[in-house]
């Protein structure tokens, strides 16, 4: 093999490499930060999406857009009440509507939300906000999830733990990682979420 070749054959290993550690890292971290023994299923659940910037305009951004259709996914059809509390307050300079209100209404108009089931927190700035604030909105649920994307859940997770560990104990695992989505980000995200 020439050296052309072996630079080839050594780069895709690499990026090979680097593509199966990203989704490992992912995996690995969609599960940390749960009770050692999750609640059993109830038929009442909180879902906290976790606030994100909106894109000009009030628009919903991409990782809004992903945040919004991961607490979606992770609805359990044996709940007879999902409440999804969209957390959030209008971070951008010029924001007209906070975070939360622009994922509310993505999520209504565009993957079939019921809009009773809609729960917004408008105040929160940080993600240990976003926990603090959402708090006495869900402490009263059975179960309580965190949507967002993988290591910003499981920080928020973490967060959950320290604000109040009573409710923490409630944590179910939510569908944050799917093999293969945002595949290319995964390596990304694992190295700036460590």
């Amino acid at each position: 093999m020439n050296r052309r070749g072996s630079l080839v054959a050594f780069v895709s290993v690499a990026v090979v490499g680097a593509m199966a550690w990203g989704e490992w890292a992912c995996w690995r971290a969609s599960r940390q930060e749960y009770p050692r023994r999750p609640p059993p299923a109830g038929d009442r659940e909180a879902i906290v999406v976790l606030g994100y910037p909106s894109g000009a305009g009030d628009w919903p951004g991409l990782v809004q857009r992903y945040r919004a259709r991961v607490a979606v996914r992770s609805r359990a059809p044996e709940a007879s009440r999902s409440v999804l509390v969209f957390t959030g307050a209008g971070s951008r300079r010029g924001a007209r509507r906070s975070e939360a209100s622009v994922m509310a209404e993505y999520a209504v108009r565009h993957l079939g939300v019921d809009p009773a089931d809609v729960v917004l927190e408008e105040r929160a700035t940080t993600t240990w906000e976003n926990i603090m604030y959402s708090l006495p909105l869900v402490g009263s649920f059975p179960v309580v999830k965190v949507a967002s994307n993988t290591f910003h859940a499981r920080k928020a997770r973490r967060y959950l733990w320290r604000q109040a560990p009573a409710v923490a104990v409630r944590l179910r695992r939510t569908r944050d990682h799917r093999f293969g989505e945002l595949f290319p980000l995964k390596p990304l995200l694992a190295l700036y979420r460590r």
